[in-house]
């Protein structure tokens, strides 16, 4: 009865470290420079497995007007736990901007 109910646990956890974390990096090839601060790991929020999204779009020419380098999208522990809490009706995910360096100077956040 014992090993029964550990193999049980063991299997939920499994299952909840399996379906961990999806992250995604989408860079342009410019130089990476500064992320500006209402940008740094921003929830970005959907419904209904994310197929709708709630935060609307990103205006990356306002938020970078030199251009963009990297775009990081995550669904860490936090965003995947508010996700199991309300059955995937709210799905938030984690959304950091990274403009690119002003030019003629070098990468300075790599």
């Amino acid at each position: 009865m014992r090993t029964r109910r550990l193999l049980r646990v063991a299997l939920a956890l499994a299952a909840l470290g399996l379906g961990g974390c999806f992250r995604m990096t989408i860079k342009s090839g410019l130089p990476t420079g500064a992320t500006p601060i209402e940008y740094d790991n921003k929830w970005h929020s959907g419904v209904i497995y994310g197929i709708a999204e709630l935060s609307g779009p990103y205006f990356l020419d306002k938020a970078c007007p030199q251009g963009w380098s990297e775009i990081h999208t995550e669904t860490s522990f936090p965003n995947a736990l508010v996700q199991i809490l309300t059955w995937q009706i709210y799905s938030p995910q984690s959304v950091t901007i990274r403009c690119a360096a002003p030019s003629g100077r070098g990468a300075s956040n790599p």
